[in-house]
């Protein structure tokens, strides 16, 4: 076996992944926490803190905290799907007051509050720069009768960033990602009371038709900002 041709393999393979490591863009958060380190260190050699370290500590610490995995905040369009129809709108027809819906539909638009926490580190690790993946907690907002806090939402989540991961966003900018996630939600939907049937003469029991509220879990497909 040649040695020297092995060794020479291998430096060079070194060599190599060493240039591929050394041309990717160092993150504001390796650089952050070099700083914070380098600060630290120095307070400890010269046995405390200026006033002026401590405040630029301070400072990168805290730029340093908000590149963490935390629970972020979005506001966001939910395309909620429902299992029976929403009905909205329903009247009698003819004398014999036949049942005959007006108006109902099976998807309808809404307007979330969530909160989302996205693993960064697991999709830096995996050579995405600009994306990540995580879960959402929803509340709706606005939604059919203007229903707030009335369904939730929880679900995974795909996240598309503006920035790279593990950098500070510009001044400026105002959200920092887009999500798409899916997942149940729990809300309410109107049917028809009980025993009123469409197509069918209003029961003897009934003065007029009615329409009963009932809990529902079916699905939705949110698109939100982040913040």
């Amino acid at each position: 076996m040649n040695f020297r041709k092995l060794i020479l393999d291998i430096t060079v393979a070194a060599l190599l992944c060493f240039q591929v490591n050394a041309s990717e863009p160092e993150t504001d958060k390796v650089r952050l926490s070099k700083e914070v380190k380098a600060i630290e260190d120095k307070c400890d050699r010269e046995g405390g803190c200026t006033k002026q370290d401590l405040k630029e500590l301070q400072e990168k610490k805290s730029t340093l905290e908000s590149l963490t995995e935390t629970f972020k905040f979005g506001v966001a369009i939910g395309f909620e799907n429902y299992k029976s129809s929403y009905i909205s709108e329903v009247e009698t027809v003819g004398e014999d007051r036949i049942v005959r819906i007006v108006d109902s539909q099976n998807q309808k638009p809404s307007i979330w509050l969530e909160t989302h926490y996205l693993w960064d580190g697991w999709a830096s690790k995996r050579g995405f720069t600009h994306s990540a993946p995580g879960f959402y907690v929803g509340t709706r907002l606005l939604g059919p009768d203007s229903g707030v806090f009335e369904a939730f939402s929880l679900g995974v989540m795909w996240s598309f960033k503006r920035t790279r991961i593990g950098n500070v966003p510009p001044p400026g900018q105002i959200a920092e990602s887009i999500n798409i996630g899916f997942g149940p939600v729990w809300h309410k939907t109107k049917v028809l009371a009980s025993g009123i049937k469409e197509g069918e003469p209003l029961p003897a029991s009934y003065n007029d038709v009615k329409l009963d509220s009932r809990d529902e879990v079916s699905w939705m497909l949110m698109i939100s900002a982040g913040f």
